[in-house]
């Protein structure tokens, strides 16, 4: 790091650390770059009757040049589970839910949420909640993160799982997911940030269940070979650890994994930090 904007004096070393989990060095001290937030924010909210109605508005965004600070979508299975947790009518039997956020100078925001609310009524949604400011974007929002907790209270363990697919791959993977929800007898529920394909994708277990780990994790080994398969990534935020362990010799070429093992024995040569993981 640095106090300039741009330094290519060399390797960026910083940047092996996010995301090495811990298998390369300790970090004792940072010094963080701050950026003042943008003065203004506003938001839509918007229900579909079905995911595949959802997908074609969000391409419809991003192909019209929007670039929307946050894009969010939700599944049925979760909606119904926040919509028990919450009460809100809007929630009843939507297919799936979108919210983008747009952010900037006030002005330049107020128009840019009124061209894109246009376009996203063109896809006949649901219904469209619009939310102005920052005190009523908070209010859109707080659905949102009730989403987790609503998953939680069906009872069932939740394996989260942290994938990321081309964009162009979203709509696959619903249909995906739904196809081993009904070959494996397991409830599947997707949500995340569909701005950057970064899904969660949530295997839902009764494991008073018969079976039940079984079918689990036949389902987690063919979502994570078909995301390979489709270009993606086993994990987006929460790493390999020692859960995605046993792929990651399909997620990372031959090349890939002996770099890796080269940069850990320069920098850990004794192997004693955070040993025992993927490398």
């Amino acid at each position: 790091g640095g106090r300039t904007h741009k330094n290519k004096t060399g390797f960026e070393f910083a940047r092996f650390f996010p995301g090495s989990e811990g298998m390369l060095g300790i970090i004792t001290e940072a010094t963080l770059k701050l950026i003042p937030l943008p003065p203004y924010r506003a938001c839509l909210a918007v229900g579909f009757g079905s995911m595949r109605e959802a997908i074609r508005t969000l391409h419809a965004v991003f192909k019209a040049g929007f670039l929307p600070c946050a894009l969010e979508v939700a599944d049925a299975f979760t909606l119904a589970a926040a919509y028990k947790r919450t009460g809100s009518e809007r929630l009843r039997g939507c297919g799936a839910h979108l919210i983008v956020e747009l952010d900037g100078q006030k002005k330049s925001v107020a128009g840019e949420i009124r061209a894109l609310e246009t376009i996203v009524r063109e896809q006949k949604p649901l219904f469209v909640e619009r939310g102005l400011g920052a005190e009523r974007c908070e209010a859109v929002w707080k659905i949102r993160r009730e989403f987790s907790y609503s998953l939680r209270d069906t009872g069932l363990t939740k394996l989260n799982e942290d994938i990321v697919v081309p964009r162009g791959r979203l709509e696959d993977l619903f249909r995906f997911a739904a196809r081993l929800q009904q070959k494996h007898g397991l409830p599947i529920a997707c949500f995340g940030h569909a701005g950057d394909g970064n899904i969660h994708t949530n295997v839902m277990v009764d494991y008073t269940r018969p079976g039940a780990k079984h079918r689990a994790d036949a389902t987690l080994d063919e979502l994570f070979k078909q995301v390979i398969a489709w270009g993606g990534a086993i994990t987006g935020e929460h790493g390999i650890g020692l859960a995605k362990k046993p792929w990651w010799t399909l997620a990372a070429s031959k090349e890939l994994r002996e770099l890796h093992h080269r940069v850990k024995d320069a920098l850990d040569p004794k192997g004693i930090l955070n040993p025992g993981k993927f490398l």
